[in-house]
């Protein structure tokens, strides 16, 4: 009774990169890790999803697809997703179903392509796969004048067929790639300025849960976005000196600071944990640039 209800909520198909180069127990452990995330961005927000995976890919199904792609965007991990149709392997439905799908994007002249993959056996290749949808959706819009650009087309609509189920959709959205959220230990970092959020942001999409210091409680709202189970402790004093004392409280594993060279080399500071400066290499310009994205 459960399935056919999710069958007919919008769903998303996730990919993610470095986790599939794991060996089979750490990229098992990662994407789990990976699907805790999502959830629990979907549970700040008192939203239900459910998932599935298989190697490679995640399957989510939800009830508001907008709110969907706001909290995939956040995710660290996620490379991109797309939001899809599902159909069997059955390569006569597939074309039946994409040239049907395809219909709301043509208009008058317009060109197109169809980009096909499959992951399993299936008793045709990739190749014969696009000929046939492409020549389903071409029959399909044929009163519009529909032509074929493989290189800068007007439309693309893609197919991706995994062991006995078909995906069809028409957009690849980013994410922010990196790796889970949790999956690479955890960290203390001070927020004294802006340039501190931008560091804690890029060391969090490397994996790194962050324990933040700071003055001021709202000066981390920033990044509750892209982690809903945050920490956040308020301390007057953020010398670096208590910085460290507080890391080694909290049994950390590294400090993440958004200092610059001059400062490094001025501060001299001496600490038994790793002392990470993920914005050394980065111009003023950059920086702003990171942190317009952080909070957009």
């Amino acid at each position: 009774m459960f399935m056919p209800l999710l069958r007919a909520m919008p769903q998303f198909l996730i990919r993610y990169g470095e986790i599939a180069l794991k060996s089979k127990p750490v990229r098992d452990r990662f994407q789990k890790r990976l699907i805790d995330n999502i959830h629990d961005h979907f549970v700040a927000r008192n939203l239900e999803c459910r998932t599935a995976h298989d190697h490679g890919r995640i399957y989510l199904w939800c009830g508001d697809p907008t709110i969907a792609i706001q909290i995939l965007k956040r995710v660290f991990g996620i490379v991109s997703f797309s939001q899809t149709i599902e159909t069997t392997s059955d390569m006569g439905e597939i074309c039946k179903a994409t040239a049907e799908y395809s219909k709301q994007f043509f208009t008058n002249g317009a060109s197109f392509a169809v980009r096909a993959r499959r992951t399993g056996q299936h008793p045709y290749t990739s190749q014969e796969l696009g000929r046939e949808v492409g020549s389903a959706v071409w029959v399909a819009n044929e009163d519009l004048g529909p032509s074929v650009n493989l290189n800068e087309p007007d439309i693309e609509i893609f197919v991706e067929v995994r062991q006995n189920k078909g995906y069809i959709f028409s957009e690849k959205i980013p994410g922010p790639g990196g790796m889970p959220l949790g999956s690479q230990g955890r960290i203390v970092g001070a927020i004294e300025k802006e340039e501190d959020i931008a560091a804690i942001w890029l060391m969090m999409k490397r994996g790194c849960k962050t324990h933040i210091l700071a003055e001021d409680e709202n000066s981390a709202d920033a990044l509750r976005k892209w982690d809903p189970r945050l920490r956040i402790e308020v301390v007057e004093n953020l010398v670096f000196a208590a910085i460290a004392e507080q890391a080694s409280i909290k049994r950390a594993e590294g400090i993440v600071v958004g200092w610059d060279a001059a400062r490094i080399v001025a501060e001299k500071v001496k600490s038994h944990l790793p002392i990470f400066h993920p914005l050394i290499g980065l111009s003023e310009e950059e920086i702003k640039t990171l942190l317009a994205e952080i909070k957009s």
